[in-house]
């Protein structure tokens, strides 16, 4: 078990170089802009999350590709170095790691850039979330960035037609408990 005191290090380490702080993904952004045309592989993850509407830090850069060994490639050009011990490549201390089609268990299908990243769609991002969330219990954090991509962005069930067929079903049991969520805090006393 890591001790608190090696957990706060390391964050206080992260935050002194502007990563992982609440609200401030200034950092990861930058890097993230800086790859756009160097590095042929949109960002998903927790800075995806971010970029379509829910305000939430990360302390690392996700990357999709179907050619990992390619990424690496452009990554390095770009600057980063390869970290063989935790297997993900750092570029201004920022984390990379490449997801790919096989790991992320979809296909991205469409890209825009949303403030001057490269970014799989919300479609693509949700169906990530769903299966990766969905099928394995220790990602319970990519269910929670659904339920508050519905809630930040207002998706109501019609949003489910956009998804493959399996994942519709399940989107729209968490748009129904976002709902309830939000009708629960509506109907909270006030005081």
């Amino acid at each position: 078990m890591v001790s608190l005191t090696a957990i706060t290090r390391k964050r206080r380490r992260l935050a002194g170089r502007g990563i992982g702080l609440p609200g401030d993904n200034q950092a990861i952004l930058d890097v993230a802009r800086r790859l756009r045309g160097v590095v042929d592989a949109p960002v998903l993850g927790g800075i995806a999350v971010y970029l379509h509407g829910y305000a939430r830090s990360t302390t690392d850069l996700d990357l999709y590709t179907p050619d990992r060994e390619a990424a690496a490639a452009e990554l390095e050009q770009a600057g980063a170095s390869w970290d063989a011990r935790r297997r993900e490549h750092l570029l201004d201390g920022v984390r990379i790691h490449t997801i790919t089609p096989e790991d992320a268990g979809h296909q991205v299908q469409k890209t825009s850039v949303i403030d001057g990243v490269l970014v799989v769609s919300l479609k693509d991002l949700i169906a990530i979330k769903l299966i990766c969330g969905l099928n394995n219990p220790g990602r319970t954090k990519d269910l929670g960035d659904v339920e508050e991509l519905i809630a930040a962005i207002g998706l109501d069930k019609s949003f489910a037609a956009k998804l493959p067929t399996k994942l519709r079903a399940p989107y729209k049991k968490f748009v129904d408990a976002v709902r309830a969520r939000e009708r629960t805090l509506r109907d909270r006393p006030q005081f």
